[in-house]
């Protein structure tokens, strides 16, 4: 998740635009990461275009403890370019 924030930063930066995220929608709360060290991160990924979503795109499970996917990371990664791309 963080990595993707940086390279969207990115992608803003190099089209000479406002580095700054800004909402697309409303955060999400996910079940299970309220003590997690990101949490946060992931909060934010979730306003940002739904970067980060529930595990499967169902519930409110994030799974931060989990292996990623191939399919999780590659949807994440599209979601966020389509919204870097937008702007």
């Amino acid at each position: 998740m963080a990595v993707l924030r940086r390279a969207a930063e990115f992608g803003f930066s190099a089209r000479g635009m406002n580095r700054d995220l800004v909402a697309k929608e409303p955060s999400k709360t996910f079940s299970d990461t309220q003590n997690y060290w990101a949490a946060s991160i992931f909060t934010q990924r979730s306003y940002y275009c739904s970067v980060a979503a529930a595990i499967n795109e169902i519930g409110d499970r994030f799974a931060a403890n989990d292996s990623a996917k191939q399919n999780y990371a590659a949807a994440t990664t599209l979601r966020m370019l389509k919204c870097v791309k937008a702007q």
